[in-house]
């Protein structure tokens, strides 16, 4: 199976928005395996040739002007089908204002899927994941461009919700972006779902089920997202000693929070601020 190594940056500035995003064009014989799924949410838009999907018990392929959304969990496996497989992919984690966007029904469990039909919205939509990458994840892209990076991931999301019937909900409920508000702001704090729940007027189990409804993913997980990326922004920005880097988000246990980041990262703290100063360098 091949396993390309991760040619991107992974942005650490903040614990929601774009993780990382690429332009492949893949031949025959290219595949990723992820028994487990991801921490994060995974979108891919195919520009020619045919990918194939596998998530869960189900498959799908995939050719010129189809959507995939992959949600966190998802156990997946995607592959180049026939002779190429062209397409942009972005993973990320919600920001409030983009899960609205991401209220759309699912094909199946956790997974979103749509054709593209108009000609024109696949027009758009491909200089918009173009510009994503090209802003957001050149070298010495800014603070400013990465902006423009996340602004193009938002159009990309509201053309997909735009190819539904105007009838399918497209917004989050309000208790729910606050709480996803406060977690953002707050990932190194010990987390309650009692006292989350009483801060939104809901009971717990309400709670739970709006929220993973929601979000696609439970609060704790959620949590764990946030923290990592704060970790992966202090590994990557500062000298400090992984373990006190650990403890500062969260993290009361070393070696959990090793085994954790390995997981998101695909590589250990140690590794990844390596790669990060010889990058910088």
């Amino acid at each position: 199976m091949a396993e390309k190594h991760a040619d991107y940056a992974i942005v650490g500035h903040r614990p929601f928005g774009i993780l990382i995003a690429g332009h492949y064009k893949e031949l025959n014989g290219y595949e990723i395996h992820r028994p487990t799924g991801s921490i994060d949410w995974l979108l891919m838009y195919t520009l020619s040739g045919e990918g194939e999907i596998q998530h869960g018990k189900n498959s799908i392929t995939c050719t010129a002007g189809d959507v995939a959304i992959l949600m966190p969990g998802l156990p997946h496996h995607y592959r180049t089908k026939q002779e190429h497989w062209e397409f942009i992919w972005v993973h990320f984690i919600p920001d409030p204002n983009w899960s609205t966007w991401l209220k759309l029904p699912e094909t199946s469990a956790r997974f979103i899927y749509q054709q593209i039909g108009s000609e024109d919205v696949q027009h758009d939509m491909q200089n918009a994941l173009q510009r994503l990458v090209r802003h957001g994840f050149s070298e010495g892209s800014s603070e400013q461009y990465r902006r423009l990076s996340e602004l193009a991931l938002e159009e990309t999301l509201i053309h997909i919700q735009h190819t539904y019937p105007p009838d399918v909900p497209a917004t989050m409920d309000p208790r729910i972006a606050e709480i996803m508000r406060y977690l953002q702001m707050h990932p190194a704090q010990k987390i309650s779902i009692p006292e989350l729940a009483n801060r939104c007027c809901l009971s717990t189990s309400r709670l739970s089920h709006l929220f993973k409804e929601q979000v696609g993913d439970t609060i704790l997980n959620t949590v764990h997202k946030f923290r990592l990326e704060k970790a992966a922004q202090l590994l990557a920005g500062t000298n400090r000693q992984i373990a006190e880097i650990a403890a500062d988000v969260g993290f009361d246990c070393g070696i959990h929070f090793t085994r954790k980041f390995r997981e998101a990262f695909g590589e250990t703290p140690s590794a990844f601020r390596k790669r990060k100063n010889n990058l910088q360098a």
